[in-house]
C-alpha cells in the first residue's frame, strides 16, 4: 500500500485587513451574518450561527471565543499566541484558511474539519487544551520548521484521514508533541511524513484503522507510557524509515507508580486483526527491550532489527566556556538555546558546540537585583524568570521569545526572595518557591493566562527547590531552612496538599523528579552522615527510600538533573572549598559512581547543572567571572552481555497462548538481526495477513 501526497507552499503573513468592532456575532431565524472583514472577539465572546465570517477573524491575548457556526470559516486566523477558539460544535475550515499565529483550540470532544491544507506556520504553537478530532478529509496538515501541535495535560488530540508532513524540526521539538504522561495522540487513517527524527516524548498514541510512517527519519518512541494497536488497525513502517522504541526509563516496564512489573509491552495489540507492518525499515530497542504479543507482525523485504543499540555514559569532556551565567541556566526545548541569569540580566544565547551567540539581553531589574532562576516553558514561547527584585516586587516575570528576542509579557509580586520557578508540564501553570529569613516563607502557583499571572494556590514553607512531576499532578519542594523535609504536594488546580514527605537534614538545595515520575532525587547539606544524596521512590501517596551516596564530610549538594533517559543522575556541588561534579548510573535499587570530575577555583560556588534534552551536553555554572561551562558526554557501547529482556521479544509465554504473536513472513523477505531476539510463543504460529 502506498500514499502519494504533494507539499503546497504558503506564503504567511499577519493580517492587516480592516477590524470591525470587537463584539459577539449571532444570526438566526432566517437572518444571516455576512463578515467581509476580519473580525476581533475579545473575552468571553461568542459567534453563533448562520454566521459568516469571510475574512477570518482574530482573538485578542488572553480571551476565548465559543464558536457555533452553521458556516465554514475563510481568511486569516489571528490567535495572537494567547488567544483560544472554544468549540460548541463542530468547526469547517475553508480551503483558504491560514494561520497567521499559534494559540489554543478547545474542541470540547467535537470536530475541526478541514477542506484544504492547513499550515501551521514557521515557529508557531497550536495548543490542543481540550479534547479535539481534527478531520483533515484526506487534505495536508502542514507543520512548518520549528512549529508545534501541543497536547496538553490529560487532553486527547485526534487527527484523521490526514497527511501530516513537517519541515525541519529539533528531534527534541517535535512537531507534535504531548505535554505530560496523561496526554493521548490518536492517529485514524493517517501519514506521518516528518522531516527529521520524531520523538515522543511523553504520553500514549493509538492507532486506528491505517496509519502509515514514511520518509528517511527516525521514529523514537521515547515515552514509558504504553501505547496501543486496537483492532482491525495497522501501523505501517516505510522502507528507510527506523522504528526506535526507547522509553525514558531504566526500567522494562510500562509505565505505572503502582509497580514496576517486567513487561517492556510499550505497544499493546488488541487481537490478532491489530498489525505492526514492517515493510524494509529498521525496528530498534534500547536497554529497556520491547515485547509484542497478541498481535500480527509482518515482515516484509529487507528487515533489520537491532535490539543492541544501547549507549552507556562514559565521562564528560569540557568543549566550551562562556561567560555567560551566574546563578540561572535553562535550556530551550530545541537545545539549541539557552537563558541565563547575569546578575540583573536575563540573557538569551545560541548554541551551537564550539561558541554561544549572544541574541538578546533584557534588564530583570534595577541594580540591586540579581535574577535567581529562568526557566523556558515547555513550548519554547515564553521564559519564566525570578530573583530578588529591588522591592521585592514584580520579582517574577515572564517574556514572549519570538526568535530572535525578549519580549515582557506577564509579571506578578512575590514579596520575599525568589529560589526557583518552574512550568507545569503543559505551561498552564507556573510554580515559585521562595524564603525570607526570619520573615514570611510560601510556595504559589499562578496560572498564566497569556497576559497575566493571577495566584491561584500557596503552601505556606519555605523552599530552596521545587519541581512538577511529569504527569503535573504533583509539585515537590525541598525546605531551605533545618530541619529540611521534601515535601510532595498535590495539586489539583485551586490548592496544594501534602501528599507524602521525608525529613532530609539541614538543607535541601534541589528536588527532581526522574522522567517516568517514579524516583525523586533530593540534594542538599546533611552533616549528621553524610550522604548527601537521596533517591525515594513515589507511588502516589507516599515516598519509600531506595538508595543514597556520600561525597564525605562537610559536603553541600547544590544541583542535581536526571538525563532525558533516567538512567543517570548528574550532581554538582562543593566539599571543603572544591568544586565538584559526580554521575551516578541508577538501576532502582543503587546509584554507582561512574564518573567524577573537578572545577578548579577554591572559594568558588557552583550553581545548578542541566542536561540538555537530547542528552548528549551539560551545563554548569560557576561565580567568578561569571562562567558557564559546557561539557560534551561521551558515549560509548555496553560492554555488559545483552540481557534477554533488553532483546526484541515476540510472544508472552507466562500468559499463556492468548498472548502469543502471530508472525508473518512475506515473500522474498529477509531478516537481519544485531542483538538478541527472543521467541516467546506458546505456540509456533504464522498467517496470512487478516482481511
Amino acid at each position: 500500500m502506498k500514499y502519494v501526497f504533494h507539499l503546497c507552499a504558503f506564503v504567511v503573513t499577519i493580517a492587516n485587513s480592516a477590524l470591525l468592532t470587537a463584539s459577539s456575532i449571532t444570526a438566526y431565524d432566517n437572518q444571516t451574518a455576512y463578515e467581509t472583514n476580519n473580525h476581533v472577539f475579545h473575552n468571553n465572546e461568542v459567534a453563533q450561527g448562520f454566521v459568516r465570517l469571510n475574512e477570518g477573524f482574530t482573538v485578542m491575548p488572553d480571551a476565548c471565543v465559543s464558536m457555533d457556526l452553521l458556516f465554514s470559516v475563510s481568511g486569516d486566523l489571528d490567535l495572537r499566541e494567547t488567544g483560544t477558539v472554544r468549540m460548541l460544535k463542530d468547526l469547517e475550515f475553508d480551503s483558504g484558511v491560514t494561520l497567521t499565529t499559534g494559540g489554543y483550540i478547545d474542541g470540547r470532544g467535537h470536530t475541526l474539519i478541514l477542506h484544504g491544507d492547513f499550515v501551521i506556520p514557521a515557529g508557531n504553537v497550536v495548543h490542543i487544551n481540550g479534547d479535539t478530532i481534527i478531520d483533515a478529509q484526506g487534505c495536508q496538515i502542514i507543520v512548518g520548521e520549528n512549529a508545534q501541535i501541543f497536547v496538553d495535560t490529560n487532553i486527547t488530540l485526534t487527527i484523521a484521514n490526514a497527511v501530516v508532513t513537517s519541515m525541519r524540526n529539533a528531534p527534541t521539538y517535535p512537531p507534535l508533541r504531548c505535554a505530560a504522561l496523561s496526554s493521548k495522540l490518536v492517529f485514524d487513517n493517517v501519514v506521518f511524513a516528518p522531516a527529521d527524527d520524531f520523538l515522543l516524548q511523553q504520553g500514549q498514541l493509538f492507532i486506528h484503522n491505517d496509519v502509515m510512517v514514511t520518509g528517511t527519519s527516525a521514529f523514537v518512541y521515547h515515552s514509558p507510557m504504553p501505547s496501543f494497536i486496537v483492532n482491525n488497525s495497522c501501523l505501517y513502517f516505510d522502507p528507510d524509515v527506523t522504528f526506535s522504541v526507547a522509553p525514558a526509563t531504566f526500567t522494562d516496564a510500562p509505565y505505572t507508580l503502582n509497580n514496576t512489573y517486567t513487561d517492556n509491552n510499550f505497544f499493546k495489540m488488541t487481537d490478532v486483526t491489530s498489525v505492526l507492518y514492517l515493510n524494509g525499515c529498521d525496528m530498534q530497542t534500547t536497554h529497556t527491550g520491547f515485547r509484542l504479543a497478541r498481535g500480527t507482525v509482518i515482515a516484509d523485504s529487507k528487515l533489520t532489527c537491532v535490539s543492541d543499540t544501547t549507549l552507556t555514559y562514559k565521562n564528560l569532556a569540557e568543549r566550551l566556556s562562556d561567560k555567560s551565567g551566574l546563578h540561572a541556566f535553562s535550556w530551550h526545548p530545541n537545545g539549541w538555546l539557552f537563558a541565563t541569569g547575569h546578575n540583573s540580566e536575563v540573557r538569551v544565547y545560541r548554541f551551537d558546540v564550539v561558541a554561544a551567540t549572544l541574541y538578546d539581553t533584557q534588564l530583570y531589574g534595577d541594580g540591586d537585583s540579581v535574577v535567581k532562576s529562568v526557566q523556558w516553558s515547555p513550548d519554547g514561547k515564553f521564559l519564566a524568570v525570578g530573583g530578588i527584585g529591588g522591592d521585592n516586587k514584580h520579582n517574577i516575570k515572564v517574556y514572549y521569545f519570538d526568535g530572535t528576542r525578549l519580549v515582557l509579557w506577564a509579571e506578578a509580586d512575590f514579596d520575599i526572595i525568589v529560589s526557583e520557578v518552574r512550568w507545569s508540564p503543559d505551561g498552564r501553570y507556573l510554580a515559585v518557591g521562595g524564603y525570607q529569613p526570619i520573615s514570611l516563607c510560601y510556595v504559589r502557583v499562578f496560572r498564566f493566562n497569556g497576559t497575566s499571572l493571577p495566584l491561584v494556590a500557596q503552601f505556606d514553607e519555605n523552599s530552596e527547590s521545587l519541581d512538577w512531576s511529569p504527569d503535573g499532578k504533583y509539585l515537590v519542594i525541598g525546605n531551605a531552612s533545618a530541619p529540611a523535609r521534601a515535601e510532595v504536594l498535590r495539586f489539583d488546580g485551586a490548592s496544594l496538599t501534602v501528599a507524602a514527605y521525608i525529613d532530609y537534614g539541614n538543607i535541601i538545595y534541589a528536588v527532581r523528579w526522574s522522567p517516568d515520575g517514579r524516583y525523586l532525587a533530593v540534594g542538599g547539606y546533611r552533616p549528621t552522615d553524610n550522604y548527601e544524596i537521596h533517591v525515594y521512590r513515589f507511588d502516589g501517596s507516599s515516598l519509600t527510600f531506595c538508595t543514597h551516596t556520600s561525597w564525605g564530610r562537610d559536603t553541600l549538594v547544590h544541583s542535581l538533573s536526571w538525563n532525558p533517559d533516567g538512567r543517570y543522575l548528574i550532581t554538582c556541588g562543593s566539599r571543603l572549598g572544591i568544586n565538584l561534579i559526580r554521575t551516578y548510573n541508577f538501576d532502582g535499587t543503587m546509584l554507582s559512581l561512574i564518573d567524577a570530575a573537578n572545577l578548579a577555583g577554591v572559594g568558588e560556588s557552583v550553581y545548578p547543572i542541566s542536561w540538555r534534552p537530547d542528552g548528549n551536553f551539560i551545563a554548569v555554572l560557576k561565580d567568578v567571572d561569571p562562567t558557564t561551562y559546557f561539557f560534551n558526554v561521551n558515549y560509548g557501547n555496553e560492554t555488559l552481555p545483552q540481557a534477554l529482556s533488553s532483546s526484541i521479544v515476540f510472544g508472552d509465554h507466562a500468559k499463556g497462548g492468548d498472548y502469543d504473536i502471530h508472525i508473518n513472513l512475506q515473500p522474498g523477505a529477509s531478516l537481519n538481526l544485531d542483538g538478541k531476539m527472543v521467541y516467546d510463543n506458546v505456540d509456533a504460529i504464522s498467517i496470512p495477513l487478516p482481511g
